[in-house]
């Protein structure tokens, strides 16, 4: 979802300003397993602000930066090429690291509308790049037709998750623009993706 569905979702740098922890580059890291085990649902999203408050030894927020500055919008290109495969008997579905109050946004505005399912790492209790989440979302789409990981495109905007992809068989690529991944589905199927209505 993030970065190739929803734009303007990365809202770490102005959590660690609000708790003057520091720069990205240098403070995050120290926090990699706590973002890793709330993708997972493992803790929630405010746990994970007091855990990384008490670490840091600085005051636990009153309230859930992570929900504060989370203000994304649809990338409409992407929601496009979505609509032109579904309208060409697709499925296409959404699987997103997450957490509770992310997922919880996209939920109230309508904004996983767009797909035919969405499998939700907090929700899965999996996360990429584990291969595990794509066997998870596998293993819950043959419930009503059967597919092989050959049969599936998947789109990511971070490298690691596209190789963890890739290495089980799915046509996984790196998404730059809507016309890029619209562009590697035509060259691998062989067949035009009509832009529905004509749109743009």
């Amino acid at each position: 979802m993030g970065g190739v569905v929803s734009e303007h979702c990365f809202v770490v740098r102005h959590i660690l300003e609000a708790m003057h922890l520091g720069e990205y580059e240098t403070e995050w890291p120290r926090y990699r397993r706590l973002e890793q085990a709330t993708l997972r649902g493992d803790i929630t999203s405010m746990e994970m602000l007091q855990l990384t408050a008490c670490r840091a030894g600085v005051p636990v927020p009153a309230e859930n930066y992570w929900a504060t500055f989370f203000k994304p919008e649809l990338n409409a290109g992407t929601v496009q090429l979505i609509s032109d495969l579904r309208a060409l008997g697709n499925r296409v579905v959404c699987g997103t690291n997450t957490i509770d109050a992310h997922y919880d946004y996209h939920v109230a505005h309508n904004q996983y509308q767009c797909f035919d399912a969405v499998y939700a790492s907090h929700l899965m209790g999996q996360a990429k790049p584990d291969i595990t989440f794509w066997h998870a979302i596998k293993a819950a789409e043959n419930k009503c037709c059967q597919y092989d990981f050959s049969d599936m495109f998947f789109f990511d905007d971070l490298p690691e998750n596209v190789e963890a992809a890739a290495s089980l068989g799915l046509h996984a690529h790196v998404f730059t623009t809507a016309e890029d991944a619209r562009a590697f589905i035509e060259s691998v199927t062989g067949e035009v993706i009509p832009h529905a209505g004509g749109a743009q």
